[in-house]
């Protein structure tokens, strides 16, 4: 959206032509510069932007083309160029310095203009009102000869640059947060941020960062990192600080733990401080919670995602299972119960905000839904975007994704793959990724300072990017439930790579593609939505299951079979499914498993891949596809065997629905007046009884209440007749309000 000021102007003349007259402006630096109205354009003030026009008046066109009271005149300097920086938009305002005692209701009779109060902070000044487009220029030609109106001038309109772009010298590089088209990426594939910095930059969100360590002393995060409540669950101790040491692991990868110091500077690298990079929240509070790269125990990872649930906001994890394929759930019972109680009484009851990173297995076919923890409802699933707004190789698909963010490729010698990967923070020295060792086979060009990287990718490098943006939106409204935050990603995502022909449109209209989710996080789109968003109702479910089946899953058969779920009494806009299976298979990998809405819309939640391992045992899928759709209605299943060799059987299918029950407005369909009875007849929830009936004779003063005088009849379920005995009602014209 256009943002406009108002720019003080002197008006000094103006000289008519056949249609189009020049003025002269002066500003209060003492530069004249001469307009020109604009033959074909508008303002269009409602929608905020441009519109072209075709009369060569646009004062008439301004006039008689639809709703005259929201277009305005557009002005440009003469003979020179037409930009959105030179654009200005005329007011229908006019701002006066009036001499002493002079009546600014009898200047603005003159001009047949409405009288605003004196300024408060600049005496003798008042606004006058016009009420048609373009009547600002010639009210300014008429009062410039009042001899009591010492200064007069036309208000005008135009936008202005945003300033604040931080100052650390590797912001340039950072194409995740603007991309310009370093490296010939793709101009735009960015998050839009950093227009939201002039208001939000993460101040007053705290977030955990679950991984292997968070170097708290490092220049670019020291002065937001929280070591207050930090903790270290590996060696259960109070100092998440990362192990450093030389050489490499038997992988040929640096043993340094510097994968959660490279994460946190992704998420809140102190911006604009003069050093290094710049995070997507740089002042967010940054929690280092030491998890991973030893070993740990479901204990330890239920206690690090509950871990001070109060006070940290959102949990950022840039881990998983391993991402061969063969992994199915992963997460344990009270990981999971974590997550549950964290939605539930997490962040003041709201509930906690659990990123995580869909995984690096996507060369090899592993899908982001085959784990728990991004088949959670309860957990914002991130895929991987190159620099061209393509998905990442590695990047695993699922139907689980909320949302993709940009963050690079990692292998050399993929199709469709680019090298240009996230510059962010490195352990301090020659411990980290930027390594002077050249036998840890890292990709060359790195950075010269070692301090930071520009090699970082993979999820785990885009879970951190969302969980940025997620800390700016919370800055601008607190008050977001945690489903809250998975719509409004949703609503604001950019469809990236839109020739990608895995796009589908939803019941709803929303699109969502198994590649990115709902398309590539806009961190500009996202802040402005939450801004004034509406939480979600409560979330309500339902279920319907099959148990003891006994379906034979022909081998190497396309059609497969068929559960069917019927939903007809159901009633529920939907956000998220789970389904549940239990299947016998001796090579589960051979099978396909689709989610059919009544919409028609088609959730991939299994797809052809290469773990041979047996069965689906109390397996369950997550998609988000359905977000926004109706319940009601038939649900299909479908379950099919792609290679050959063996035939499968499902035994148990179970369907859960998330979601809201949708209100229902409240429309007044017909009204009769005949003496004092008022009737009403009304549409609204069915079978509701405490309804309220507040009068008004302006439309305006709703505070008259008649509950307590009507007649209430439900006709039918859900349409209502009220009968008003208002004996004393004198007014000529009367409105209800039916709550």
């Amino acid at each position: 959206m256009n943002i406009y000021f108002s720019l003080s102007l002197l008006f000094i003349s103006s000289i008519f032509a056949a249609q189009t007259p020049d003025y002269t402006i002066r500003t209060g630096t003492g530069q004249a510069t001469i307009y020109v109205v604009a033959e074909d354009e508008l303002h269009n003030l409602t929608r905020d932007r441009a519109e072209v026009v075709t009369s060569g008046n646009p004062r008439l066109q301004a006039r008689t083309v639809g709703d005259a009271d929201v277009r305005d005149l557009v002005l440009y300097p003469k003979d020179g160029a037409r930009t959105e920086w030179t654009r200005r938009v005329l007011t229908r305002e006019v701002l006066v310095r009036l001499a002493a005692g002079t009546d600014v209701a009898q200047v603005a009779e003159i001009v047949d203009a409405i009288a605003g109060p004196e300024v408060s902070y600049a005496p003798r000044h008042y606004i006058l009102r016009m009420t048609q487009p373009g009547a600002a220029l010639e009210a300014a030609v008429a009062l410039a000869g009042v001899p009591s109106v010492e200064h007069v001038e036309p208000i005008l309109k135009r936008k202005l640059a945003k300033r604040l772009l931080p100052n650390d010298p590797l912001f340039s590089q950072q194409w995740t947060l603007r991309n310009t088209g370093q490296n010939e990426a793709a101009v735009g594939a960015d998050i839009n941020v950093s227009n939201v910095w002039d208001s939000f930059r993460g101040a007053g969100i705290t977030i955990g960062v679950i991984d292997d360590g968070l170097q708290y002393t490092h220049p670019d995060l020291e002065d937001n990192a929280d070591t207050a409540i930090d903790y270290d669950y590996r060696d259960d101790d109070d100092d998440p600080e990362p192990l450093g040491s030389e050489g490499v692991d038997a992988n040929g990868s640096p043993n340094a733990d510097s994968h959660g110091t490279a994460t946190a500077g992704v998420i809140a690298a102190r911006g604009d401080n003069g050093i290094g990079s710049t995070g997507v929240a740089y002042e967010a509070k940054l929690v280092g919670l030491r998890l991973i790269g030893g070993e740990a125990g479901d204990p330890q990872e239920g206690s690090a995602l509950s871990h001070e649930n109060s006070l940290i906001h959102i949990y950022n994890n840039s881990w998983g299972p391993n991402d061969d394929g063969s992994v199915k759930g992963g997460a344990g019972t009270l990981a999971l119960a974590a997550l549950q109680n964290g939605v539930n009484i997490g962040r003041g009851a709201r509930g906690s905000i659990f990123v995580w990173a869909a995984g690096n297995g996507g060369a090899g076919l592993d899908n982001a839904g085959y784990d728990s923890y991004n088949g959670s409802i309860y957990t914002i699933s991130v895929g991987a975007l190159t620099d061209l707004g393509t998905k990442a190789d590695y990047s695993e698909r699922g139907a689980c994704l909320i949302i993709a963010a940009p963050s690079g490729a990692e292998t050399e010698g993929l199709p469709n793959t680019r090298l240009q990967g996230t510059t962010t923070t490195d352990l301090v020295g020659d411990y980290g990724y930027n390594r002077s060792d050249v036998t840890v086979g890292l990709a060359p060009g790195d950075l010269a300072d070692r301090d930071y990287t520009q090699n970082y990718n993979g999820t785990s490098s885009a879970a951190p990017v969302v969980s940025g943006v997620v800390a700016l939106m919370l800055q601008a409204n607190p008050n977001l439930g945690w489903r809250d935050v998975q719509e409004v990603l949703i609503r604001s995502a950019t469809q990236t790579d839109p020739t990608n022909n895995e796009w589908r449109t939803n019941g709803a209209g929303f699109k969502f593609n198994p590649n990115f989710g709902a398309g590539r996080v806009n961190a500009g789109a996202a802040v402005t939505l939450a801004t004034n968003w509406s939480n979600l109702p409560a979330m309500t479910s339902t279920a319907s299951e099959q148990a003891d089946l006994n379906e034979e899953i022909p081998d190497d058969d396309e059609s497969g079979i068929t559960c069917s779920f019927d939903l007809n009494a159901s009633n529920l806009r939907v956000e998220q499914t789970v389904v549940t299976v239990d299947i016998t298979h001796a090579k589960r990998g051979d099978l396909v498993i689709d989610l059919v809405s009544p919409s028609g819309t088609i959730s991939p939640l299994a797809e052809l891949h290469g773990d041979t391992n047996a069965d689906y045992q109390a397996m369950t899928f997550r998609s988000t596809f359905n977000w926004g759709e109706d319940s009601n209605g038939i649900w299909q299943l479908k379950i099919s065997d792609r290679r050959a060799g063996n035939a499968g059987t499902l035994t148990r299918a179970k369907l859960e629905v998330f979601g809201t029950i949708p209100s229902v407005p409240v429309v007044i369909t017909q009204y009769q007046r005949a003496g004092a009875n008022h009737t009403l007849d009304f549409t609204g929830p069915a079978g509701r009884t405490n309804w309220s009936f507040r009068g008004s004779a302006n439309l305006t003063d709703f505070s008259t209440d008649h509950t307590n005088s009507a007649e209430l009849d439900e006709l039918t379920p859900g349409v209502y007749r009220a009968l008003l005995n208002l004996p004393n009602l004198t007014a000529p014209h009367y409105f209800f309000r039916i709550q």
